[in-house]
This record gives structure tokens, sequence and C-alpha cells, in this order.
């Protein structure tokens, strides 16, 4: 089932053809907006893009699961609390969209607009032939991790998701590729990416979202449906595991942060090693979305219903 942002799911199962009708009006709505955000500084684009998303945002349907996720992770903040959160939630979700619009201007402007911090030995393993698997979570200017290939001169692919709304997918599709990195389809499987890390090449990942193949970890306290595939395919590989960040300083300016590479267990199989691994992964995203909750794109369903609070 695709996702829609007007209607609710409920909806568009009763009336089949209300759901063309949905996408066609968001594929219309969102090109009218890229194309407006286009045609300003990327300052101008990521306010309005925050005022836009704002207002209309906690009126849809991801409202609804941003508030449910916020509820699991913070169960002890009130209702006012979470519904502050998931307006600053959406107007992220626009800033986002303004930075994706004006990623060439920004990283024309680097030197003013970008600061980079890689850890030494981050450094170190970027430096070795084994490639390195860059991990983040959907907070902040997290799309703007990606930008660390043309900061280290790096080969990265990143893992995507095509949108499910064909009439948009071949705009997102050449926005995301402005990047300078290989796209590859979530639904690829694991064997373009281990071809890419054998040959020394990085690939990056946001795996902070639900994968209902995936194995339960302890996310917030809670167990949560999570993909091992990062920490995997480092382990199968001997590539570094690294956490990355992308944080916004205010003005149009970002700082991208490479963490210290994530430490491999020397006793244990394969599953417990990769079960650890993304453990610690998680205690990074804990760490980051704690200090700014608002900043957390958590618009699906996280855990599973039955931790619905």
């Amino acid at each position: 089932m695709p996702e829609y942002y007007l209607v609710p799911k409920r909806a568009v199962r009763a009336w089949p053809w209300l759901g063309r009708s949905v996408q066609w009006l968001e594929a219309r709505l969102f090109q009218a907006v890229f194309w407006l955000l286009d045609r300003l500084s990327p300052e101008r684009a990521s306010a309005w893009g925050a005022a836009l998303f704002g207002w209309l945002g906690p009126y849809s349907d991801k409202a609804r699961k941003a508030d449910i996720n916020l509820s699991i992770a913070f169960p002890d903040k009130t209702g006012a609390w979470r519904r502050q959160q998931v307006r600053g939630i959406f107007r992220s979700l626009g800033k986002s969209a303004g930075e994706l619009i004006k990623l060439g201007q920004i990283w024309r402007e680097h030197e003013e607009r970008l600061e980079f911090e890689v850890s030494p030995a981050a450094r170190a393993a970027l430096k070795s032939d084994k490639g390195a698997v860059f991990v983040t979570a959907h907070i902040g200017p997290w799309q703007l991790t990606n930008l660390v290939s043309l900061h280290m001169d790096l080969e990265i692919s990143t893992i995507y998701a095509p949108e499910s709304n064909a009439a948009l997918r071949k705009q997102m599709l050449m926005l995301r590729e402005s990047f300078g990195v290989k796209l590859i389809p979530s639904d690829a499987g694991a064997r373009p990416l281990l071809r890419e890390l054998n040959a020394g090449r990085c690939i990056g990942m946001a795996m902070d979202t639900r994968l209902d193949s995936g194995v339960l970890i302890p996310f917030f306290g809670r167990e949560a449906l999570t993909n091992t595939t990062a920490a995997r395919l480092a382990l199968k590989t001997g590539s570094a595991l690294l956490p990355i960040r992308a944080e916004r300083l205010g003005k149009a300016r970002y700082r991208v942060t490479v963490y210290d590479p994530v430490a491999v267990p020397e006793a244990g199989d394969t599953d417990a090693r990769a079960l650890a691994m993304t453990e610690a992964v998680h205690h990074h995203f804990e760490q980051w979305i704690g200090e700014q909750p608002d900043q957390w794109i958590c618009l699906k369903r996280r855990w599973p219903k039955a931790h619905k609070l």
C-alpha cells in the first residue's frame, strides 16, 4: 500500500480511485513547492519549507504516527509536548526539502556553510582498502551526510527507497543523484552492496525505520524490528561501520560528524555480533533523537502495535 499524506489509508482502501487522484494532487503540490524553493536562497528555502510543512503536516495522517512514536520513545512526556514536537518534525521535514533542492548551492558555498568533523579512528578506517558502511538516522538534515563523499573524495553508494508516488519518483531520483553518489534501490538485495564494499568503495544507509523482516532489538527500551544489514555487511567484508550525523547550525549552516567505528565483538557467532553492533548504533540514534526530538522524521510506525500507548 503506497503512503499518502493528504488522506487516511482507510479511505484509499475503500475508494481506490481516490488514491490515484490523491497521488496526482500530491505530485502537483510537491512539484509546485519544489519549483518555488528552487528560486530562493538556501536560507529562505529552508524557512519557507519549514513554514509550509509545519502548517499542513500536523493535519495529515502522518502526524498520528509521529505522535505514537514519540509516546513510546518518551513515555513521560505530555500530549501537549508531543504535539509541539510533531509540529517541529514537519518543520524539519520542510527544511529538508529546501536543503535537498538547494544542495548544489550549499556545496558550492561549502566553505561558508559546511563543517566536517571526522574522528581520527574513522579517518584511518577510510584510508584502508576495505571501504566503509555509513549509517545514519532520519534526523535533522540527514540527507547532507552524503556530502562527506565530496569532502573526503570517497565513492559512496546510497541505499534509497523509491517514492511510492510514481508521479514524483523521477523528480526525487534526480534530486538525490545531485549528491554525487550512486543510488541503489532498497529492494536490490545484498549482492550490489557486497560488490561495492569488496571493491573498496563505501555504502550509506539510514536505518532507524522499521523493517518487517528485521530482528527485534531494543530502541528507547522497547523492542523494535530493526535492519541488521549494515552490521552484517561490515562483518562479512571487514569494512568499518561508521555512524554519521548531520546537524543544523542555523542560517543554512551545517555540521557533518563521522564517529568512531562501531567496535566488532570478539566473541559470538555472526548473528550475535551483528545484533551487538546494531545495538551500539541504536545508542547513537537514541542520543541524537533525545537531543532533538523535534527533528526526528518518524512518520512511519517504528515499534510493533503492541507497544502503542
